[in-house]
């Protein structure tokens, strides 16, 4: 004897599979497409952005009088802060597992970029309006590579607690390929391995650096010497 068979449930479990795999369907296409929207949208205020950086610092180029610092302090210290928020959102996005790796490598391309232009920035305020400040260029690379990096930049933010706005160090990832000015700098100033540090356009060292002796070279760059320099 058969065993008879309930065909209508059968019937409308697949209907309701069928709704339910469609409308998650529909969902996902379209929170796709606003995240699309989203991105395309964000590339273009990059852009946007980047293009007015650019134009600030070609107008800072023609600035070569002491009257024009105010001008040329005002774009210095708003770069400043456009460094550090790209810095945030660097270090939050490297904490975000669901962020792919070509992703991650734009932003961190992004940054480089904000700090070299920061740097060059820097010294046109040395030039144009005598600002006592000292730049330091900082080369690292991986763990494996190099071991002492870590090091290095804990006596680096040493010496920045110390000496604070009169120092200004820039982290530059060495291995970061994607960036030719990366490859520009480290041939301009001969880094050939990690820890790579250039204080003022002087190659320092292609290995760690004590704060002690990093502290003197740094120090002796300065015009007058600040609070946290050692006395001579």
């Amino acid at each position: 004897m058969r065993t008879p068979t309930n065909t209508p449930k059968y019937v409308v479990a697949a209907v309701i599979t069928a709704v339910i795999f469609l409308l998650g369907l529909f969902v996902g296409l379209t929170i796709e497409g606003k995240r699309v929207n989203f991105v395309q949208d964000a590339y273009t205020e990059q852009r946007i952005e980047f293009a007015s950086s650019q134009l600030q610092y070609s107008y800072i180029g023609t600035l070569d009088t002491a009257e024009s610092c105010p001008a040329i302090y005002q774009i210095f210290y708003d770069n400043v802060r456009n460094l550090d928020k790209s810095r945030i959102k660097l270090e939050n996005y490297a904490l975000d597992s669901k962020l792919n790796g070509a992703s991650f490598e734009l932003l961190k391309r992004e940054y480089t970029i904000e700090q070299i232009k920061y740097w060059l920035l820097a010294e046109q305020a040395q030039k144009v309006c005598d600002q006592d400040v000292v730049r330091v260029l900082y080369f690292y690379s991986t763990d494996a590579e190099c071991p002492d990096c870590a090091e290095q930049a804990f006596v680096l933010n040493y010496i920045k607690s110390l000496l604070n706005e009169k120092v200004l160090i820039y982290a530059l990832d060495g291995k970061l390929v994607s960036e030719p000015m990366i490859d520009a700098l480290k041939k301009q100033f001969d880094v050939g391995s990690y820890p790579g540090i250039v204080v003022e356009k002087s190659n320092s060292s292609n290995a760690f650096v004590d704060k002690d002796a990093l502290l003197k070279s740094i120090c002796e760059r300065f015009h007058e010497k600040p609070e946290g320099c050692p006395a001579d």
